[in-house]
């Protein structure tokens, strides 16, 4: 019997990331109260679930944010055919709980 060898992938080849993005990575809590232009918008799945990576523009130049928070992911699902759209991002308090999240206008 021939010995049969195995050929070796690579992990890109089995699990293939999202592709790389235009410009720097930024968080959302530098966002904050800055307003930008939402270029694209990427659904994506991790081990978590659904995430977005956003490309945004700033300052004339293209960036890019991931989130996962659905308030976010909720809202800009519904935008994805009407891009591109002028976006600020919000911190907000809840009243009940004093609780601190993030929203997008």
């Amino acid at each position: 019997m021939k010995d049969q060898q195995k050929v070796l992938r690579r992990v890109g080849d089995v699990a293939p990331s999202g592709g790389r993005l235009p410009g720097d990575m930024l968080y959302v809590r530098d966002l904050v109260g800055v307003e930008f232009t939402i270029t694209e918008i990427q659904k994506r799945e991790g081990d978590n679930g659904e995430y977005l990576a956003v490309v945004i523009e700033l300052e004339g130049k293209q960036a890019f944010f991931f989130t996962s928070y659905q308030a976010f992911v909720s809202k800009l699902r519904k935008c994805v055919d009407d891009l591109p759209l002028l976006a600020t991002i919000t911190e907000e308090v809840t009243e009940k709980t004093g609780r601190k999240y993030f929203d997008i206008h």
